[in-house]
């Protein structure tokens, strides 16, 4: 079919079903990572609580910490699994458009991103793909192998510019430390609440803060973020509030 089409012609690609499981499969081994950091970081959280009730030999009152354990690991569970879901959707919602002179991606509950031919700075390919890129950051296009007749696409790209081979860089690449970013969150979160000395606070705070304040922003300007992270996102006030106010306490407070 490609054969068939006009140089100049636009042509519209999507993903192939059966790659979505290679997919799931990575998105899960990250959540996993993630759901065993919180573990270990509300369980840190409450092992002054289980300690003290554990030397006491008053077992039931571990029960309302271990309820709260439970309903937190129960809310995660099923957030990974309707996570699941949304991102098959997105899989299978996928469209990339290439016509002479513009890509134009599209994905249900993104953002339509279209760029034009002139705005590319270059094209990298790597063992994920193809990237397409700009001078914004923001505005770039990633394009998976999996999608259906990817050579014909990327001979198609090629046209406007020769694709460059992108050398891995280990867990220095953005794919593989930007997941890891909560992890590094949970463990200031753990440090700034457990700790009850104002210097400690400040350090971990003050990252925290920053961090927190850094990723809202980011999120909410980004087209590579879905319509329902962006409204999720919002939720990150409440630990803003909660920062800041255990900051203005410390200082108030120095010792």
């Amino acid at each position: 079919m490609a054969n068939e089409l006009a140089p100049n012609s636009v042509r519209t690609y999507r993903l192939a079903p059966e790659g979505f499981r290679a997919a799931r499969n990575k998105l899960l081994r990250q959540r996993i990572s993630l759901f065993a950091g919180l573990v270990v970081f509300l369980l840190a959280v409450q092992y002054k609580t289980f300690g003290d009730s554990w030397r006491q030999g008053s077992i039931a009152s571990l029960l309302p910490a271990l309820f709260v354990i439970l309903i937190v690991l129960g809310a995660l569970v099923s957030g990974v699994m309707k996570g699941v879901k949304r991102n098959q959707e997105s899989w299978t919602s996928y469209e990339l458009a290439i016509g002479e002179d513009f890509l134009i991606r599209r994905i249900k509950d993104f953002p339509e991103l279209e760029i034009q031919r002139y705005e590319v700075t270059s094209i990298k390919e790597s063992a994920a793909g193809l990237h397409v890129e700009t001078k914004m950051k923001d505005r770039a296009i990633g394009i998976a192998p999996a999608l259906i007749d990817y050579k014909d696409a990327k001979e198609r790209l090629s046209r406007w510019m020769v694709p460059v081979q992108e050398s891995q860089q280990g867990w220095m690449t953005p794919t593989r430390w930007m997941w890891k970013l909560p992890l590094l969150f949970l463990l200031l979160f753990g440090c700034f609440y457990m700790t009850t000395r104002s210097w400690i606070i400040i350090a971990t705070g003050v990252p925290l803060l920053v961090g927190l304040s850094w990723s809202l922003w980011l999120i909410r300007k980004s087209v590579q973020v879905s319509a329902h992270m962006k409204r999720l996102s919002l939720f990150t006030f409440l630990p803003l509030l909660a920062v800041a106010s255990k900051l203005i306490q410390a200082i108030r407070n120095w010792h």
